[in-house]
C-alpha cells in the first residue's frame, strides 16, 4: 500500500526537522525523539527516549549541590535571626518603656520632696507586669525615688500588695514629717523621709477599738481640715480618724472638730490666693499670708478667702470662717498684682514659691515666682518656653534652688532662678526600673 504522508512532523515537539534512520523509522533533530511510520494505516507510532546521561554535567551538577544547600541554609537562618531579634526588641519595651528585660511599665504619678538631710527627691510612683501577660492584674505597684538634683536613682520599692491597675493614688505629709500614700482606697503606706523606708498601715495598727477590724476603704479626709483619714471599716462602719491626735469621729462629729479648743496651739503663718467670685467677678486674685492658731495633727479648717457680698457688706472672709480658721489676722502680700490661674509651690519663713499666668490670655505661659515671704518683693520669675508647668506642678526646696515636677518631668531651679536642668522621668525610667 502506497504512503501518502505529505509532511513528518514530531510527535513530541512538532518539529519538522528529522533524520530517517531506516525504512520508516526517523528521529527528531530538535528533541532526539524515535518515531516510525506503519504502512498499513498511515498513523505514527512514537518511541519517547530520554536525552542521553552525561557523565561530566551530572558531575557540575553535584558540585553545585552543597554551595545551593549553604545559600539555602544562610537564607533561612537570616530569617530566624531576625525573627528572635524582632521578638526580643518587643518583649523589651512597652508603651512606658522597661528597664528590665521582660518587663513593662506604667508611670501613674510624680512627686517631690527634700528629705531630712536636705536633699531633693523626686518620686515615680508606677506598676511592673510581664510583658508576656496581657492582663493587667498581674501588675505589681512599685515606687522609685530620685535625686531631684543629680537625676541619679537612690532607691527602689516593689510594693507586692499593690496589684493590678493603679485607679488612684494620692500623697500628704502630715504634721508629724511622714508622708501618707493611698493606692486605689485599699492600701495605706507610710513613707520616712529619713530613711526612704515605706511600710504599710492597716487598721489594726492604730490601736483603736472602732479600726481593730481593718480597713475595707481608705481615703484622705478633705484637706482643707487637715491630717486625717475616712475609712470604712471590714464591719462597715465609716469614720474620720485624725492619726497623730488620735481622735475619731462620725463624719458629723468632724464638721465641728475644727471648733475645739486646743491642747497646746501655737501660731502658725500660712499663705493662700483668695478664689474666684461669682459676686465680684472682676476682682483680682490675691496672695493672702495669714496667720492662725493650730496644732500639728489635730482638727482644723484652712481657711478660703473669696469676695463676697451679704446683706450689704463685702467681705473676704465670713466671720464664722474665721473663727473656724482660728485666724488670728491676714493681709494681701502682693496688692496690686495680677495672678491668673495660680497656685502656691513652696513656702518657708524666708521666702515662698508661686505659680501662675501673668495675662487672662488663653495662650499665656504657666511661670514660676519666687518671692521675700516677708515683704513680698519678687526676687525672680522663671517661664518654661515649652510652656510644661502648670498650677498642678508640686515643688520641693533644696539649698542649690528647687525642683519642680509636673506629670512626666522635673526643673532643677537654681536660686537666682536659672534653670539647670529639666529631666523626662517616663524616659529615664527606662533605665533605672
Amino acid at each position: 500500500m502506497s504512503k501518502h504522508i505529505k509532511t513528518i512532523k514530531c510527535p513530541q515537539c512538532g518539529s519538522m526537522r528529522a533524520t530517517q534512520l531506516r525504512e520508516d523509522h526517523y528521529r527528531c533533530d530538535s528533541c532526539s525523539t524515535e518515531f516510525y511510520l506503519d504502512s498499513d494505516d498511515i498513523t505514527i507510532h512514537h518511541k519517547l527516549e530520554t536525552e542521553p546521561f552525561h557523565k561530566s554535567a551530572a558531575t557540575a551538577r553535584l558540585k553545585r549541590l552543597p554551595l545551593v544547600i549553604l545559600a539555602v541554609t544562610v537564607f533561612f537562618s537570616l530569617i530566624i535571626i531576625g525573627l528572635i531579634t524582632l521578638g526580643s526588641s518587643r518583649e523589651g519595651s512597652s508603651g512606658m518603656g522597661s528597664g528590665e528585660a521582660g518587663m513593662s511599665y506604667s508611670i501613674e504619678e510624680l512627686a517631690t520632696f527634700t528629705t531630712t538631710a536636705g536633699r531633693p527627691i523626686v518620686v515615680i510612683f508606677g506598676t511592673a507586669r510581664p510583658t508576656s501577660s496581657s492582663n493587667v492584674d498581674d501588675a505589681k505597684g512599685f515606687v522609685s525615688f530620685f535625686d531631684g538634683e543629680t537625676q541619679k536613682l537612690v532607691k527602689k520599692i516593689e510594693l507586692l500588695d499593690v496589684k493590678g491597675r493603679i485607679q488612684n493614688m494620692d500623697m500628704r505629709r502630715f504634721g508629724d514629717g511622714a508622708f501618707y500614700i493611698v493606692f486605689n482606697e485599699a492600701h495605706l503606706y507610710r513613707l520616712d523621709p529619713s530613711t526612704l523606708d515605706m511600710t504599710e498601715v492597716h487598721g489594726e495598727d492604730y490601736k483603736r477599738p472602732e479600726l481593730s477590724q481593718g480597713f475595707a476603704k481608705v481615703v484622705f479626709y478633705y484637706s482643707q481640715f487637715g491630717d486625717a483619714l475616712e475609712v470604712k471599716t471590714n464591719l462597715g462602719e465609716s469614720f474620720v480618724y485624725y492619726p497623730i491626735a488620735d481622735k475619731i469621729y462620725t463624719e458629723r462629729e468632724a464638721y465641728f472638730a475644727p471648733l475645739e479648743t486646743l491642747p497646746a496651739p501655737k501660731v502658725a503663718t500660712h499663705f493662700s490666693f483668695s478664689l474666684e467670685s461669682s459676686d465680684y467677678p472682676n476682682k483680682q486674685l490675691q496672695l493672702i499670708r495669714y496667720r492662725r492658731l493650730e496644732q500639728d495633727g489635730y482638727p482644723c479648717e484652712y481657711p478660703r478667702f473669696q469676695w463676697r457680698s451679704w446683706d450689704g457688706e463685702d467681705f473676704l472672709i465670713s466671720s464664722t470662717s474665721e473663727k473656724r480658721a482660728r485666724l488670728q489676722g491676714y493681709e494681701d502680700l502682693t496688692p496690686g498684682a495680677y495672678y491668673f490661674s495660680p497656685g502656691v509651690l513652696d513656702a518657708s519663713e524666708d521666702q515662698i514659691l508661686i505659680t501662675f499666668k501673668p495675662t487672662a490670655a488663653d495662650d499665656a505661659k504657666q511661670m514660676l515666682r519666687c518671692l521675700d515671704a516677708q515683704t513680698g518683693k519678687v526676687l525672680w520669675s522663671y517661664s518654661d518656653d515649652e510652656n510644661n508647668l502648670h498650677s498642678g506642678s508640686v515643688a520641693s526646696r533644696f539649698a542649690g534652688g528647687y525642683v519642680v515636677v509636673n506629670n512626666r518631668s522635673s526643673y532643677v531651679i537654681s536660686n537666682e532662678g536659672k534653670l539647670v536642668s529639666s529631666t523626662d522621668y517616663r524616659k529615664l525610667i527606662e533605665g533605672h526600673s
